[in-house]
């Protein structure tokens, strides 16, 4: 029932008493986690095997009515919430932060808006012309040609495709930007309205009118954004944040299939979601492989990583099942097995912690891509396509006893503290953590440094109530030039 404990346990049952579970904290009273949730994610998270470890480490696990006062609906340590955008729903959560400030939001709406929008959910990665900068942490270890010792992390370059532009217009802004087919085109909106996870690719300016008009699908009219395409060996790199904790994810992405002699013809072709694994014929490399292969990472680099560890990139390599801790069960032809090396983890986990710093959040994922042409051999350049709030993190192995982790650790504060992720490459660098764009003219959405300052970062709303308001007035009329 809304608003209730999912289930009561006898405490026999809850060893609570036992919390050295519960990431080295020292408390000693049950945590109550409020869940505002999709229907489709209540059925997914609230099951019975997360709220035996839920309990089992001293975490009770409520569903709140969203459509009722919170403030009536008892105190909480946390909220989390997963909801369609809603003024009331908003209106509801601050009244309630604001009656108890000292509750932690999972996570800030503002830095939901944020990505929410694409738009403005790579504006971190465009406010230096060379993305964000990493540099490898020292080690004597690393050695081979696979080594390298920075990364960059760009977004590709895309322009706003505003409702009633002209053709003429939109080719103009695209030529402007330098973009040329073939070309990405996905809805302005992420937030779960209809139309959402459409996607098409254009082969020839030329059929730009089809788009304009909705005629190449439903789910695909303006406001969009058009994207350039990096070719990336037909996989992405899915990583989920939570926290601290990251887990990384191989995927199948666009390939061959979207860019034959048949796709140009057609000027413009509507894809199904690529990753997603009723896309496929059942039984087809494809299909196996959209499960997914899991690589676990973490908050912390390895101390002493290996040429393999450190050596992700564009080199087509098989996957090893000792590399990973889930895959498919897979009896595949060669071809079908080679794909790019999995970012290694000193790149993922400091790129996770710097966007969790940037956006004010902690749960969410970036899918993040590695081009097939490289500028350096000392140099990996990655880029990152999309940012979502909230993913489907219960596709992780194991993901209640991650996700209890990460709730508890919220809870004590630990996920905000653990911000060890690595420095830019040197001192000269110390703003290339956060990179530029609007300068560039592909977006309209002005993104320079002061503008997005005020959005993330330091002044962000943190996933701590007391902190969740800091920015919405500045996100509030951002939103509303962008509408």
């Amino acid at each position: 029932m809304l608003g209730e404990k999912i289930r009561e346990l006898p405490k026999e049952d809850m060893d609570v008493g036992d919390l050295s579970c519960c990431s080295g904290s020292t408390r000693n009273r049950v945590l109550r986690i409020g869940c505002a949730l999709l229907p489709k994610k209540v059925s997914r998270y609230l099951t019975k095997s997360m709220e035996r470890i839920a309990s089992n480490r001293g975490v009770q696990l409520v569903l709140l009515d969203h459509t009722k006062p919170l403030i009536d609906q008892g105190e909480y340590d946390a909220i989390v919430h997963k909801l369609r955008p809603n003024k009331e729903w908003e209106r509801n959560l601050q009244e309630y932060i604001t009656a108890r400030p000292g509750v932690k939001v999972i996570d800030s709406l503002a830095g939901i808006r944020i990505v929410h929008n694409r738009a403005t959910m790579l504006l971190p990665l465009r406010e230096d012309p060379n993305g964000i900068t990493l540099q490898r942490p020292y080690t004597r270890n690393v050695r081979g040609r696979g080594a390298y010792g920075i990364a960059r992390i760009q977004s590709p370059t895309q322009v706003e495709i505003t409702e009633g532009m002209s053709l003429a217009e939109a080719q103009t802004q695209l030529h402007q930007a330098g973009l040329t087919p073939p070309l990405l085109v996905k809805p302005l909106w992420t937030d779960g309205r209809e139309g959402s996870h459409g996607l098409a690719v254009l082969h020839d300016m030329a059929a730009m009118g089809k788009v304009l008009h909705g005629d190449v699908s439903s789910s695909l009219k303006p406001p969009l954004v058009v994207q350039q395409f990096v070719d990336h060996g037909g996989v992405l790199f899915k990583v989920y944040v939570l926290g601290a904790r990251t887990v990384v994810c191989l995927r199948p992405s666009l390939g061959d299939s979207q860019f034959g002699q048949e796709a140009r013809r057609e000027g413009v072709q509507s894809l199904p979601r690529i990753s997603c694994k009723s896309s496929y014929p059942k039984g087809s490399p494809e299909d196996k492989l959209s499960t997914g292969i899991v690589y676990y990472t973490g908050s912390r680099v390895s101390e002493h990583p290996t040429e393999e560890e450190d050596g992700g990139g564009a080199e087509m390599r098989p996957w090893r099942r000792d590399q990973v801790v889930s895959a498919p069960d897979i009896t595949l032809p060669p071809e079908h097995l080679m794909h790019p090396a999995a970012p290694p983890d000193w790149v993922t986990s400091a790129l996770a912690g710097t966007l969790r710093d940037k956006l004010g959040l902690q749960l969410f994922n970036f899918d993040m891509i590695c081009p097939a042409e490289q500028p350096s051999p000392h140099e990996r350049l990655y880029y990152v396509v999309d940012i979502n709030y909230f993913p489907g993190v219960d596709k992780i192995p194991d993901f209640e006893r991650i996700f209890v982790e990460f709730l508890t650790a919220t809870c004590d504060g630990e996920s905000e503290d653990a911000n060890d992720h690595d420095a830019p490459a040197d001192s000269a660098l110390a703003d290339t953590d956060m990179a530029n764009g609007g300068e560039d003219g592909v977006s309209s959405v002005s993104s320079d440094k002061g503008d997005f300052g005020q959005l993330s970062g330091v002044d962000a709303p943190a996933p701590a109530a007391e902190a969740l308001g800091a920015t919405w007035g500045t996100y509030e009329r951002l939103s509303s030039d962008l509408r």
